[in-house]
């Protein structure tokens, strides 16, 4: 039988590095955009809905003529959507017989620590996922946070958003609470077919979210569409630039129409997500708990085991869903 340890194995340990690599994570600058810049997160204090009121109708104006009478009959101008709070978790369970072997000097690193970065990680995965999703029930289940899938889309795809018919307050692209959504060349956004990345159409999505100095700020796609994206800019028109919400994590973007331009590889494939940023906000719960908050470890019952949860609890909201769009099935 062969043995196990030979002459030099028997009595020399192996070198652990004290580095520890991330070789599964993706990385995502619309996550610290949104979450962790602090310019688009809002406390959410507590309630059974996040309500948000808006504008829908202009009150009554016209010329007159001398001595004429006003028409003063009340109009209703306001309403408002709701969104239900959601709740995310990620899970750190733990072997209590784990602990008395991971100590002393033959512990070269405390294997819990990075089993807790994990956890932040994996919630942060999970939360960009459902943000680039619906939280409708067609891409991701309801209780997931909404999305900018369904913030963005025209009612083609999701004909209510926040509680409201999309028709009930406008129709087309760009009103209401409609965004701007493009599927393909052939002008029907629901075909599937694909099309290739156009900056004439890009342009055209930016110009039907534009009102005044209200417009797009924010593009997020993928690597693939960013390559074509990069290519059809002239040299000169290729202008990079640190976004200030983004300079900590050391993310770079590109500009387009003054808009940021990053490559976003939890971004679904075949999408380009242009945002308004000053008017999406991310809801965080202002118990410490939910807001990205460890539970601390608990032990399991009838067990030496333990458990620990790190949790977000809120939503998202886009409140002028005109201000972005979506292009959709590009290559």
């Amino acid at each position: 039988m062969a043995l196990t340890y030979g002459d030099i194995s028997a009595v020399t340990v192996n070198y652990i590095s004290d580095e520890f690599i991330d070789n599964y994570y993706k990385v995502s600058p619309t996550f610290v955009k949104v979450w962790k810049s602090g310019s688009m997160a809002k406390p959410y204090p507590g309630g059974l809905q996040i309500q948000v009121p808006f504008q829908y109708a202009p009150l009554k104006a016209s010329p007159f003529p001398p001595g004429g009478t006003f028409d003063i009959g009340y109009v209703e101008t306001q309403t408002a959507m709701t969104f239900n709070p959601k709740f995310y978790y990620a899970n750190v369970t733990v072997q209590g017989t784990q602990l008395p072997i991971n100590r002393g000097e033959a512990a070269v690193m405390n294997f819990l620590e990075p089993k807790v970065v994990n956890a932040e990680q994996a919630l942060a995965q999970s939360m960009i996922t459902g943000f680039f999703a619906d939280g409708q029930g067609t891409v991701t289940p309801l209780i997931a946070l909404d999305g900018i899938l369904a913030g963005y889309d025209d009612g083609t795809n999701y004909a209510s958003y926040g509680g409201i018919t999309r028709s009930a307050i406008a129709s087309g692209a760009s009103a209401g609470i409609n965004g701007y959504y493009f599927g393909n060349v052939t002008g029907s956004p629901l075909a599937g077919a694909s099309w290739p990345f156009s900056l004439q159409q890009l342009q055209v999505a930016f110009g039907q979210a534009t009102f005044g100095p209200n417009q797009p700020n924010f593009i997020a796609t993928t690597q693939s569409i960013y390559n074509s994206f990069w290519a059809k800019m002239l040299p000169m028109q290729r202008t990079y630039e640190i976004d200030p919400d983004l300079q900590g994590a050391g993310f770079r973007a590109f500009k387009f129409n003054g808009m940021s331009v990053v490559v976003d590889q939890y971004c679904p494939s075949g999408y380009v997500f242009g945002m308004n940023t000053d008017y999406i906000d991310a809801y965080v719960s202002d118990d410490p708990r939910f807001s990205f908050g460890f539970t601390g470890f608990k032990e399991l019952p009838n067990s030496v085991d333990m458990a620990g949860q790190t949790l977000f609890g809120g939503n998202v909201v886009v409140t002028a869903p005109r201000l972005g769009f979506i292009l959709a099935n590009v290559v």
